[in-house]
């Protein structure tokens, strides 16, 4: 109904504004001429007036009148010529005529053929959408996609890149079931990375309400022993602890992950709300992150900066890897000075698995495990510490 008002509305301003100019009197001119004849008539009986009264001498009132006189005869001629207008009033009232079948056809055409148009080329038999509907559009688009997505996987369901988009537009959605069905699709065609595990486990999370179930942990441990630096898989380990009760194992997990975090990353707020609630919960007053030491303090680099990661990057591959190598051997001299430090033993284990030296990997990974099982048993560190050894350990055969 609101559509049918609003086109209506719109058509009567345009019939309006293309009428104006078909109504607007073309024959209101009145002959000018017997306007001016009576205004220089009373220029006259205003002279004779300020003669009486002695305003004018002579000389000056008959100056002035022979002027008037004279303008007062062409417009005698002027009548003359509009008595002459009058006799064309049959032409004019043609044209009136032809004016009056043009408003006819702005009236009455115009919106008979704005109908006969919709008609053809709209949808007038579509039913009306819902008001959430009309603002949201991404949701009609995110509908064409997924139907264009889902028929062409029904041809190529061996296509992983496409299983991939259509998971994540799923998850958009919130068809968290339907997302974790492709990202299952995507691991068994051998594509199932630590992101896609990862996200596989997360979209379990939240088809579960929120708890970590036994596939989503099966998938977030796959994540871990792919990559043990995954975030969203440290995460979700810790928060499976903390829903099993072990709170305290949980937050060693969260605690870890902050001080590996980069100081920019997105997620590391919300990583730090949970520690600040889980230590609040055990009771704890001590900071919930870790606080950044100085330099002269004997803690362990925790990687390279901002600044260094953005020279490295715009170095060429080969000066990339002589760069990344600098660093790790860094780490590693820094290490021989202070041996007591199991999470940077770890730390260095992983970086030579990243350049491939798996010995120098296990060599690392031999000198973090005394380290670990000398901390003490109710240690808040050391379930985080012995996981993340025993995920690098199944990384390394």
């Amino acid at each position: 109904m609101i559509f049918w008002l609003l086109a209506g509305a719109l058509t009567a301003c345009v019939v309006a504004v293309l009428l104006l100019p078909l109504v607007r009197r073309q024959d209101q001119a009145v002959g000018r001429a017997a306007f001016d004849q009576a205004v220089y008539r009373d220029q006259l009986r205003e002279l004779q007036q300020d003669r009486q009264r002695g305003l004018l001498d002579e000389a000056e009132v008959e100056a002035a009148q022979l002027e008037i006189e004279r303008r007062l005869l062409q417009s005698d001629t002027a009548a003359a010529s509009d008595e002459a207008a009058q006799s064309a009033a049959p032409v004019a009232k043609g044209a009136k005529a032809v004016r009056r079948i043009g408003i006819a056809l702005v009236v009455v055409l115009m919106p008979l053929a704005g109908l006969g148009l919709y008609a053809t080329l709209g949808s007038p038999g579509l039913p009306g959408l819902p008001f959430a509907d009309r603002h949201d559009g991404s949701g009609r688009e995110a509908a064409m996609l997924v139907a264009q997505l889902e028929s062409r996987l029904a041809g190529d369901p061996h296509d992983a890149e496409g299983w991939l988009v259509l998971a994540r537009v799923y998850e958009r959605m919130g068809r968290y079931g339907d997302a974790a069905d492709a990202y299952r699709r995507i691991v068994g065609l051998g594509r199932g990375g630590p992101e896609v595990l990862a996200s596989l486990g997360e979209v379990l999370v939240a088809a579960a309400g929120g708890q970590v179930g036994r596939d989503a942990r099966l998938a977030f441990a796959q994540a871990i022993e792919a990559d043990p630096g995954n975030p969203r898989a440290r995460y979700y380990a810790g928060l499976a602890m903390a829903q099993d009760g072990r709170l305290a194992e949980g937050l060693a997990v969260w605690r870890s992950l902050a001080a590996d975090a980069p100081p920019d990353a997105p997620w590391l707020a919300v990583v730090e709300r949970q520690i600040a609630n889980a230590a609040a919960s055990l009771g704890e007053t001590a900071p919930a992150t870790p606080q950044p030491q100085g330099e002269g303090s004997g803690a362990p680099p925790r990687g390279p900066s901002a600044a260094d990661i953005e020279s490295m990057q715009a170095l060429p591959p080969d000066e990339q890897m002589a760069f990344i190598r600098s660093m790790v051997e860094g780490l590693a001299a820094r290490l021989e000075e202070q041996p007591d430090d199991p999470d940077g033993w770890l730390r260095l284990a992983r970086s030579y698995a990243v350049l491939g030296e798996r010995e120098a990997a296990r060599g690392a990974l031999e000198r973090a495990a005394p380290l670990i099982e000398g901390l003490p048993a109710d240690a808040p560190q050391r379930a985080a510490l012995q996981q993340r050894l025993e995920a690098l350990r199944s990384a390394l055969p």
